[in-house]
Parts: C-alpha cells; structure tokens; sequence
C-alpha cells in the first residue's frame, strides 16, 4: 500500500510538473506574440533580463541582473507557498516566466533579423531551459505546500508531513538560489566568451 502511495505520488508529480512546462510553453508564445508587436523595447519586468549582454549593457551588469530576477522570482514563490492560496499566483508566475523568454527571443529577431539565431541558440535558450527548470521546480514544490497548507484548514489533515516541513521546504529553495548563482556564472562566462569571438 505504500509503495502505490509513493507511486501514486510520483506520478502526481510528474503530471503537475508537465502541467508547469506547458503553461511556460504558453507564456514563451505569448511573450513572443507580445515582443514581436512592441514598437520598442519593452521594460525589464516583461523581459526579466533574459536578453543578453549587448553595447548598452555590460557582462557583470547583466549577470547582477539574473541573479536578481531570479532570486525574486524564488523568493516571491517562496513566500506563496506558505500561503493557502498561493497555487492561483505560482501558476501565474510560471507564465510570466515564459512571457519573459517569449518576449527577449521576439526582440532579439527584431533588432538583429536572421543573424540573431546564434544569439538565441547559444545566448538565450541554454539560460532560458535552465531558468525555467528552475522555476518549473520552484513553482512546482509551491503548488504542493500551498496546497497541504489548504488541505490543512479546510480538512484538519495532512497527507504528507514532508511537505509541510518548513525547514525542508526551506532548504529546496535555498538550492535552488544556489543553482541559479550558478546559472548566472555560467551565462556570463558564455557571454564573455561569445563577445571575444564575434
């Protein structure tokens, strides 16, 4: 019986993290609709710094930048999981995730036409499939506290104590933070090396 609990589980898992990349999926189309329509450039909390380094921006500016979207991307989900109803705003995050990698890949191909495709494939999708893994698990552990935390109030039971355990929720996050540092160390290297060759 527990051993199908488990089962039963992983598989839940598995479906709400597929669930999670569709709806990024969702936003990277309508991020990409949006940029590819904006007359300008649009501000940075539709982008979320996912273009990369250019004239106006410099590699260490840009690297501070990712590190501190996605720290407040983390933290703010973070946060939302503590929350009964936090799953409705980690869903809407997921999306804006997507709109972001949707609407700096739509700008790329608008300032630089054809020529911006290694820009996209070697600048911006290694960082976005990272950052979006990220999220996609970030949102994901979200969906399951917030919802024990509702399940908690309206029934007066937990179904799986591990989840509801803050300082193990706590220290998923603190790995992911610590992935994203990582992230941003390595897009930078990849920047810096990219600038040298072009």
């Amino acid at each position: 019986m527990k051993y199908s609990d488990k089962l039963t589980s992983s598989q839940s898992r598995k479906a709400l993290t597929m669930l999670l990349c569709c709806m990024a999926a969702a936003g990277i189309i309508a991020g990409s609709i949006y940029g590819a329509s904006a007359g300008e450039e649009p501000s940075v909390w539709l982008h979320q710094h996912f273009l990369p380094a250019n004239g106006g921006v410099s590699v260490i500016e840009l690297m501070r930048n990712t590190l501190l979207s996605s720290a407040l991307f983390i933290a703010a989900v973070y946060l939302m999981g503590l929350s009964a109803f936090g799953q409705p705003f980690g869903a809407a995050m997921i999306v804006y995730r997507g709109f972001g990698i949707g609407t700096a890949s739509a700008l790329l191909y608008s300032e630089y036409g054809s020529t911006a495709l290694p820009r996209v494939i070697l600048l911006l999708m290694p960082k976005a499939l990272a950052v979006t893994f990220i999220s996609v698990i970030a949102v994901r552990e979200l969906m399951r506290a917030s919802g024990c935390v509702l399940r908690l109030w309206v029934y007066g039971e937990v179904i799986d104590e591990r989840i509801v355990d803050l300082k193990r929720y706590s220290l998923k996050f603190a790995e992911l933070l610590l992935l994203s540092l990582l992230i941003t160390i390595a897009d930078g290297a990849v920047n810096i090396i990219y600038s040298r060759l072009s």
